[in-house]
């Protein structure tokens, strides 16, 4: 097996967030993560119903990449619950200190 070959990359594909990304965009990451998965899954469809010869050697790679995709969505989408709720914290942390120092104003 090549160390370098789809597999490998398959299995040590990472997603990595922008620091600065806010909800939205990290939100908008999941979504054409999974929109990936999902038209991955499509073609492959299209391919086992049209009896087309299909790769077996190459097949899991594909079901692996599709796995990939589908689990980068979730990343995205849980790292956009954690900012979101890292975003109220603060919030909250504001209006405590601003609450409780009326002399802030």
């Amino acid at each position: 097996m090549d160390m370098f070959g789809e597999p490998w990359i398959v299995r040590n594909a990472v997603y990595y967030p922008d620091p600065e990304a806010g909800p939205d965009a990290l939100l908008n990451d999941a979504t054409e993560w999974l929109q990936y998965a999902y038209h991955s899954i499509r073609v492959l469809a299209d391919l086992v119903q049209e009896d087309r010869d299909i790769d077996t050697k190459r097949l899991p790679v594909m079901l692996e990449g599709i796995g990939v995709f589908i689990d980068m969505g979730a990343r995205c989408a849980a790292q956009a619950h954690l900012r979101m709720q890292w975003l109220e914290v603060e919030r909250d942390a504001a209006c405590s200190t601003t609450d409780a120092d009326p002399d802030a104003s």
